[in-house]
């Protein structure tokens, strides 16, 4: 969460997974919730005059920092907003176990144009003041009610294809490959291997036992994506001049990272004369940040340690 505030606030990071969703108490297939680009696409030909739509929730925070922190009355909200129609919808989340919270929001169609954005935030009573904000989601989900496929602001395109195709012969080269990324086109294309035995299966289980693994191998394919367009738009970098286009917009996303000392035009600066290992470092650290990666497999590996312990009894 970025601010000042004149009272503590949560350091961790607070995420936000969409389980599950449905159009009319109809469940939406699995393929159009995609954990990847935090995008749900409600768009559906068979049902195009649908009203209300249901969408599972589960928010994360820093279990530890939570338990010890100073806040006390602590809940968590979930919000829904656009600011083309100016909605804005807000529900209480139920605590399901500490520092995680889940529970259902409802988008309604008359109310929304395109896209929303869904969110969450933690509140608490702090320094006996009730309300405060202590936590955020910083990466919210955008649910959009028109597309057929969910891809976010419409930066990279999401796909599942058989590597081993011939329909597809630039990708036989990648057959053993999980994932590929093709940055020539615009927007850019994320190709996920349907080919790959358990790809997609876990991708998009729904199972509650699997969903430590899905959520940290989709982080990883996610922090490869932020990688690779983060290269292919460095190489259109010529000067202090942004590039146009999704390129410029990944730039714009990762370079804070990268250079962390340095205003926006001085990091692209920065950026035309770098070169070498210390780069691939910073480039792999603002990957694993916009990926969520420290959070989604501290949670696989907190799984992994008490999936061990209750074979061990």
């Amino acid at each position: 969460m970025k601010g000042i505030f004149p009272y503590q606030v949560v350091l961790g990071e607070v995420t936000l997974a969409v389980d599950g969703a449905w159009l009319d108490d109809l469940p939406v297939p699995i393929d159009m919730i995609s954990p990847i680009e935090r995008a749900v696409a409600l768009h559906d030909i068979q049902r195009p005059d649908w009203r209300a739509a249901r969408l599972s929730v589960r928010v994360r925070g820093p279990e530890q920092e939570l338990a010890t922190g100073p806040w006390g009355r602590m809940s968590c909200v979930a919000m829904l907003t656009e600011r083309r129609t100016n909605a804005h919808s807000a529900v209480r989340l139920r605590m399901v176990e500490p520092g995680e919270w889940v529970g259902y929001v409802e988008l309604r169609r008359d109310h929304h144009g395109r896209r929303a954005e869904l969110g969450a935030c933690l509140v608490a009573t702090v320094d006996d003041i009730p309300g405060r904000l202590i936590g955020a989601v910083d990466s919210p989900w955008t649910i959009d009610v028109q597309a057929r496929t969910p891809v976010r602001r419409e930066d990279v395109t999401t796909r599942w294809v058989d590597f081993g195709d011939d329909r597809h012969p630039w990708l036989r080269a990648y057959r053993s490959d999980p994932w590929a990324i093709d940055t020539t086109g615009d927007p850019p294309v994320l190709y996920l291997n349907s080919g790959f035995e358990g790809l997609r299966l876990l991708l998009e289980s729904t199972r509650q036992s699997e969903r430590a693994a899905r959520d940290a191998l989709a982080a990883r394919i996610a922090m490869d994506m932020w990688s690779v367009l983060f290269d292919a738009a460095a190489d259109q970098v010529d000067g202090s001049e942004w590039p146009v286009g999704w390129r410029g917009s990944v730039l714009r996303r990762m370079l804070p990272d990268v250079f962390p000392d340095c205003s926006p035009e001085d990091a692209l600066r920065e950026l035309a004369g770098a070169s070498g290992g210390e780069l691939r470092s910073r480039v792999l650290h603002a990957a694993a940040k916009q990926a969520r990666m420290p959070a989604t497999l501290g949670t696989f590996i907190r799984a992994l340690h008490r999936t061990g312990h209750e074979e061990e009894q």
